[in-house]
């Protein structure tokens, strides 16, 4: 992309993102990277594009294989969201995963229900509302970094 900044890596030995074949990352290596991104001027387009082309090797924008699907399941997880929170207005009582929590939540606080009213629904204390309040927003700050690297769609 034009006009972007040099990546901290561009002169870092690849090993220390991506392994040599059939070996795991190790710790100390994780960390020496993530370190190393952690400064990285375009440590965020790295994640993006990581996630969205489910790259599952290496570490890409700070983050290790592991994370990256735990990100790419948080996604997937709030687009499906709407469609629990849309059964629970309607009446019905469905089953919310302690994963789905987040998703859920943050889409009846879009249709204008209060924290109150969605722990009642939900049979949620106080506590956990906020604690999937939270989760929820951690994750559409990715989405949002999503739609700004790719606003024609990256699902």
């Amino acid at each position: 992309m034009p006009g972007l900044s040099a990546p901290s890596c561009q002169d870092a030995d690849p090993a220390l993102f991506f392994p040599a074949h059939g070996l795991q990352l190790r710790d100390s290596q994780v960390e020496a990277a993530k370190r190393l991104c952690a400064a990285c001027p375009v440590r965020e387009e790295c994640l993006v594009i990581a996630v969205r082309s489910d790259e599952s090797d290496g570490i890409w924008g700070g983050t290790t294989p592991a994370e990256r699907r735990r990100i790419r399941g948080q996604l997937a997880r709030m687009r499906q969201g709407v469609k629990v929170a849309r059964a629970v207005v309607s009446g019905e009582e469905p089953q919310v995963p302690l994963a789905d929590r987040p998703a859920v939540v943050h889409s009846l606080l879009r249709m204008g229900w209060s924290a109150e009213h969605i722990g009642n629904a939900l049979k949620l204390t106080p506590h956990q509302v906020n604690g999937a309040q939270v989760m929820a927003a951690r994750t559409q700050e990715l989405v949002a970094l999503m739609e700004r690297q790719y606003p024609k769609g990256w699902g």
